[in-house]
């Protein structure tokens, strides 16, 4: 995902398909929330074996 700024404005991208910004940060922050899910999974897994 990326954002690039040039003179017409802000474009939106997710893997080279332009979106418009509202999806671009729904995804990116659904793609937050998978990572912060899986490290408290690690996290759980830890505490039990300790």
């Amino acid at each position: 995902m990326s954002a690039h700024h040039n003179r017409a404005g802000w474009r939106f991208t997710i893997n080279g398909e332009q979106v418009s910004e509202g999806t671009y940060k729904r995804r990116y922050i659904a793609a937050l929330e998978r990572e912060l899910d899986a490290a408290h999974e690690k996290l759980a897994a830890i505490y039990e074996l300790i």
